[in-house]
């Protein structure tokens, strides 16, 4: 009976070490601002799916206010896509450290750029920060995803 515990034992936990699936919920206070205009202000994001450790990838879902997405999938420092049924839709680029739950979003999509500032799209990004609860904050955290390798 023991042995049987101990065997069983040994194979969750190496099975445990075999799982490449890592949920991941990153849901905290944000800040959006663009640089070339008075855009600045406090936003609501969560980013919550399941991240594969494999192939550092993310799969999920991304609400931006009251903009949600449903399927979005991306790498750090790479396109954000967003997928609703056979349409894609380039949100714009993106950068993680899912160890310290931290990204910044450029946001590129005119659309949602729009929805958000409620200014027209000039070929200038949107940068969503988080955790930052404020410009300089936002800023920092901006810099150093993009730095990171």
């Amino acid at each position: 009976m023991k042995r049987a515990r101990c065997i069983t034992f040994v194979i969750v936990f190496i099975l445990s070490g075999c799982n490449d699936l890592e949920k991941m919920d990153i849901t905290s206070p944000s800040y959006m601002f663009s640089e070339n205009s008075e855009i600045a202000s406090e936003v609501k994001v969560s980013l919550i799916g399941i991240f594969n450790k494999k192939e550092n990838a993310f799969e999920g879902s991304l609400a931006i206010h009251d903009n949600t997405f449903e399927k979005v999938i991306f790498m750090h420092k790479s396109l954000l896509i967003s997928y609703e049924g056979a349409k894609r839709t380039v949100l714009g680029d993106i950068y993680l450290d899912k160890q310290a739950k931290q990204f910044a979003i450029n946001i590129t999509e005119p659309e949602l750029y729009m929805k958000l500032t409620n200014e027209k799209y000039q070929n200038e990004g949107l940068v969503i920060s988080a955790p930052a609860s404020n410009l300089e904050e936002a800023k920092m955290i901006e810099e150093k995803l993009k730095a990171l390798e």
